[in-house]
């Protein structure tokens, strides 16, 4: 009987770059949070639609939950991201002439070695000569890339193995779809260079059934890692970087402590959380306790009733009303319906204007260009500045 993967694709950063995490984390619970519901909700509307030929707004405002993921209501936001990758997946079979497959379960067992394993990808597409692998993630964090991905790897390579006696595949390309981002990510490998990729896997695979597998911890490996909280290697890293003074470090120093400063930031909001769960839990914390929070705000119990009855007062519809101009994004999604057309877009386009980002410091790997900086000599004349 096939069971769901202990080396699963979409933890693969993590057991590839830290084997020993593994075992580690083998025994602890399964945790969730409101926003893998979501995307658990804009997966399920996806194959919907995908497979009924629906649209996603046919499903908005209802509640979709699976895998013991709570139960989460389909909105309008939400459905305005399922319907680009929707669309998109449909154009490529239309363009391709590909057989689709949906939330299609693929043998994984070949890949990691693990005994009746399976792993589930959104999207397979097989043309003649192309496997197409596509994800769609619904995070608004910052863009998932599809270069070297290893979780659409090894889904690539599953479906690999089980398509490619039927088919004469060349490449393989990788897609990720993250709509809430507006972001669009593609990746191509030929077989060889993915069947290169299959080595490193199941080396590393293996790898994980040491006893003495190493603890690594990385940013991207302890990321959604479970054992961040309690994870000894990790606390090293955190301990280690207390010893550094950031105003006397050499640069060597610094750039070193900077690169550790993700992870610091992971393992805090490991620590919080773990912290918040015990105590929700029932279960003593040493120097800690659970208060009420901050009350939200204000709001209507019953809109329909409010508005009655500021009527009655006779109050000034200005009085009553808060009337603000619609946001560029707003005027978007009405372009987008139709109700603002083409012509008209362009104008209003013209009057839309964004201010660029702040300098933010990112690692050398980011594909975004450095920026070009001057710093002021000391013995620059500096008096027009003041």
């Amino acid at each position: 009987m096939s069971k769901h993967a202990q080396l699963s694709p979409s933890s693969a950063i993590r057991w590839l770059t830290c084997p020993g995490s593994v075992a580690f984390c083998k025994d602890l619970p399964h945790t969730t949070s409101s926003f893998a519901a979501e995307e658990t909700t804009m997966h399920t509307v996806a194959e919907l639609c995908l497979t009924n030929g629906t649209k996603a707004t046919d499903y908005v405002g209802q509640s979709f939950a699976r895998e013991g993921d709570p139960s989460t209501l389909f909105t309008s936001d939400l459905a305005g991201g399922v319907q680009q990758y929707v669309d998109y997946v449909n154009d490529v079979v239309a363009a391709t002439g590909g057989t689709l497959l949906v939330e299609q379960r693929l043998p994984l067992s070949d890949i990691t070695g693990e005994a009746d394993a399976y792993g589930t990808s959104d999207v397979v597409i097989l043309t003649a000569d192309e496997l197409l692998i596509c994800d769609l993630k619904g995070g608004m964090g910052e863009p998932v890339q599809a270069d070297n991905n290893p979780q659409l790897q090894i889904y690539a390579l599953a479906a690999l193995r089980q398509y490619e006696l039927a088919y004469d595949f060349k490449t393989v390309r990788m897609v990720i779809h993250q709509p809430r981002l507006g972001a669009v990510s593609e990746w191509v490998q030929t077989v060889e260079e993915l069947e290169a990729f299959a080595v490193r896997v199941a080396e590393s695979a293996q790898y994980t059934e040491d006893p003495d597998a190493p603890l690594v911890p990385s940013t991207k490996g302890c990321r959604w890692c479970k054992a961040k909280a309690t994870c000894p290697a990790l606390r090293a890293e955190v301990d280690a970087l207390f010893e550094v003074v950031p105003e006397a470090a050499p640069e060597d120093t610094l750039a070193t402590a900077m690169s550790k400063v993700d992870l610091v930031d992971a393992w805090s909001k490991a620590v919080r959380a773990e912290t918040e769960r015990r105590l929700l839990a029932g279960e003593p914390v040493n120097g800690f306790k659970l208060v009420q929070g901050r009350r939200g705000a204000r709001a209507w119990g019953d809109k329909t009733e409010a508005e009655a009855l500021l009527k009655k007062l006779r109050l000034k519809v200005d009085e009553m009303y808060d009337l603000s101009l619609i946001s560029p994004t707003k005027a978007e999604k009405l372009h987008e319906a139709g109700t603002i057309g083409p012509r008209q877009w362009s104008k209003v386009v013209e009057l839309v204007t964004q201010s660029e980002g702040k300098p933010s410091v990112a690692p050398e790997s980011d594909k975004r260009p450095a920026l070009v900086t001057s710093a002021v000599s000391d013995f620059d004349d500096v008096t027009d500045l003041t």
